[in-house]
C-alpha cells in the first residue's frame, strides 16, 4: 500500500519544475515590460523601485519577478 509520504519526492520535483517554468515565463514578460516602464515617469511605473541603485534591465526584471511570483501561489 502506497502512502502520501511515498509520493512526496515526486510531488516536490514536479512542483519545482512548475515553479521554474512559471518563473521563466513571468521573467520573459517582465524583461519585455521593464524597458518600456523605464520610459515612463517614475510615478506612472507599474511597480515601485527595486532599490536605491539603478539595476540592469535583466536584474530589475529578475527582482520584479521574484517580488511578483509568490502571489501566483496564494
Amino acid at each position: 500500500m502506497m502512502t502520501a509520504l511515498n509520493h512526496a519526492p515526486a510531488l516536490c520535483a514536479q512542483e519545482r519544475r512548475q515553479y521554474r517554468l512559471l518563473f521563466w515565463v513571468i521573467f520573459v514578460v517582465f524583461l519585455i515590460i521593464t524597458p518600456l516602464a523605464r520610459l515612463l515617469p517614475s510615478r506612472w511605473r507599474p511597480w515601485p523601485p527595486v532599490g536605491d541603485a539603478r539595476l540592469s534591465l535583466i536584474a530589475e526584471a529578475r527582482a520584479v519577478t521574484h517580488r511578483i511570483l509568490p502571489f501566483a501561489f496564494l
